[in-house]
């Protein structure tokens, strides 16, 4: 029989946007059952989480008799920040912000695993959220340990690095990782002998500075990739990672001048980041965070209306073809 705890937090959804924060690109661990009712891994257990307008249910599963459940999930999801002040805050500086913020309200940064967040954002090169979370669960399944077996699924607690240090780690480029599983294989060996864990939990006291040099000396891991690490997994909350979403959102609403700019050199990556923090301070990484689930999101309806309007100019040309 499944070890399992079970609670109920009393929050909005309003200041909970559950499906943006575990579906935006944040965490690659999560799976959507039904409508408001995810599945996924934290801390070596299985969390059912299911949101209704005003509570969130959770299960804990796979406990070893030592977690505190409900800390666990607050720290997560970041549940104890006055969410209501910081979008006010955000909106008051900033007037694309408040505009965006009232479609989008409860986005939250997620505070996760230094390790698995490194490991998953070295799968997120040039790859897209769908692909990343196969490659994530797939690493998990290979190296991780089994938590438990849920409604017909097995569940995987993340690799320890120590793991991922065996040889046969490349042969993840066969399971479809590609150059990937080097850069896993390489990093993995070059944290184990740092100390693992402990050292990246270390980078937490360091300045931003320090903590992104340290990283960028990983293989796999460019400026994006280690500003995506120190804003999810070690509390700078001022980083801004720059991908297309975000250098498209600057160009539209923020830059005029890179209108005519197409790719996203050094200068340009700073030059973005720097803005932002100027308008939103300290906590400019999460209030980015609010802008690019917004244009994912729009990205995403368009990407769909697109395919409903093509899918009867296609029907209609396999008909003229059959006549």
């Amino acid at each position: 029989m499944l070890n399992k705890v079970a609670g109920k937090i009393l929050i909005k959804e309003t200041e909970l946007n559950l499906k943006m924060m575990l579906a935006g690109g944040q965490s690659f661990r999560w799976t959507e059952l039904v409508p408001n009712s995810w599945s996924g891994v934290i801390c070596n257990l299985l969390w059912i989480l299911k949101q209704s307008p005003d509570s969130l249910e959770y299960e804990a599963i796979g406990l070893d008799g030592s977690d505190d459940v409900e800390r666990t999930i607050r720290k997560y999801l970041r549940l104890d920040e006055d969410i209501k002040s910081l979008y006010a805050h955000w909106s008051k500086r900033d007037s694309h912000f408040e505009k965006v913020s009232s479609k989008f309200p409860g986005i939250r940064l997620l505070c996760q695993d230094p390790v698995e967040n490194l490991f998953s954002f070295i799968c997120s090169s040039n790859n897209n959220i769908t692909r990343i979370s196969s490659m994530v669960e797939k690493l998990c399944s290979l190296y991780g340990n089994e938590i438990c077996i849920y409604e017909g699924k097995t569940y995987y607690g993340f690799p320890q690095v120590k793991s991922l240090t065996q040889p046969g780690v490349e042969e993840l480029r066969k399971a479809g990782f590609g150059y990937r599983a080097k850069y896993i294989y390489e990093s993995a060996k070059q944290l184990d002998a740092l100390g693992g864990e402990r050292f990246l939990e270390d980078l937490k006291a360091k300045s931003y500075t320090e903590s992104k040099l340290e990283l960028l000396k990983f293989t796999g891991i460019g400026p994006k990739v280690a500003d995506c690490i120190c804003l999810m997994s070690l509390g700078h909350l001022g980083t801004i990672p720059v991908d297309t979403h975000v250098f498209q959102i600057a160009r539209e609403h923020y830059m005029p001048s890179l209108k005519l700019t197409k790719n996203v050199n050094d200068k340009i990556y700073k030059m973005v980041g720097d803005l932002f923090k100027e308008i939103y301070g300290e906590s400019a990484g999460w209030a980015h965070l609010v802008l690019f689930c917004s244009d994912l999101r729009e990205n995403r309806v368009k990407e769909g209306t697109k395919r409903k309007k093509e899918m009867p100019q296609n029907k209609n040309k396999n008909r003229k073809k059959a006549k």
